[in-house]
């Protein structure tokens, strides 16, 4: 996944600022990012940390845009209207597209939302969109294009990729069979199922123990709860499931710290969300720039 910026901005202004800060969130969240030119108003980019290519606007429109189902729906807008100026005429300069296999949503007016009125969404203009991610990094992007269960599904791919626990993963585990009836009631079998079963994100064997792995997106209080409830659960109906005396390792990930929360600087911050999770012998990690590092008191 990265940030493709269809350059150059008609404002000089606008083009700087988008530069500055696609090299400011490729530098905070080691997210990628690269530049398409389509229209080199204002000569040669010395320096930036990714790719730049120049190429006709409608060579980039063709591959791009052109009948792309996946961007017509996140933007709720056809790619002709909202790219073609009367319908002929590519307007794609100025613009900032997500690119996952393809582009997969992008910015649908120029610079901020300064003179668009209240019905703009801010983070649908250039500007307002990259600076929503240089405060918030890789959740601001995948909120564009991905529901709730996707963006936390990303959060176990880029665990299991890190390869942080070596062992034999199992994904989406039903756990607390063991706990449903042999006969449950005519057409109780689905509601009985819900009460009683849950889905551990991942269930990882390891010689030492099996990890029940919960995934959620921000490091927060909120969140921290939630899924420190549920991974305890999780743990209790595995162990019913298989052995109480089976050796279980809980653990939640988070994928995203929030930019103001550094968690080298404010230790008694981390050490008090994480203090609970200590006396259940629950381990705590999260996740920045692709990679994780626990916390665990």
């Amino acid at each position: 996944m990265k940030l493709r910026y269809y350059a150059d901005a008609s404002n000089y202004d606008d083009h700087e600022q988008i530069i500055d800060l696609l090299y400011t969130i490729s530098g905070k969240y080691g997210i990628a990012v690269e530049i398409e030119r389509v229209n080199n108003r204002y000569g040669s980019i010395q320096v930036f940390p990714g790719d730049i290519r120049e190429n006709s606007p409608e060579d980039v429109y063709d591959r791009d845009f052109h009948y792309n189902r996946t961007l017509g729906s996140n933007i709720d807008d056809s790619p002709s209207e909202a790219f073609k100026s009367g319908g002929r005429h590519v307007d794609i300069d100025g613009y900032v597209g997500i690119i996952d296999d393809g582009l997969v949503w992008a910015t649908t007016n120029r610079s901020d939302s300064i003179g668009y009125g209240p019905d703009v969404d801010a983070t649908d203009t250039t500007l307002g969109f990259l600076n929503q991610v240089s405060n918030h990094g890789l959740e601001a992007i995948e909120r564009k294009y991905m529901d709730e269960d996707e963006r936390e599904r990303t959060v176990l791919k880029q665990f299991l990729a890190a390869d942080v626990v070596d062992g034999t993963v199992h994904r989406d585990v039903a756990v607390g069979t063991s706990q449903l009836p042999d006969s449950p009631a005519h057409g109780q079998d689905s509601s009985v199922g819900g009460m009683i079963t849950r889905t551990a994100d991942a269930i990882i064997e390891t010689d030492e123990s099996d990890w029940i792995i919960q995934t959620a997106k921000t490091f927060e209080a909120a969140t921290f709860d939630t899924a420190l409830g549920q991974v305890l659960v999780r743990d209790r109906l595995y162990r019913l499931d298989t052995d109480e005396n089976t050796a279980t390792t809980p653990a939640i990930v988070f994928n995203t710290v929030p930019w103001e929360l550094d968690i080298d600087a404010v230790p008694a911050t981390v050490d008090q969300l994480t203090a609970i999770a200590e006396e259940t012998d629950v381990r705590v990690f999260v996740g920045r720039d692709m990679d994780f590092r626990e916390i665990s008191p």
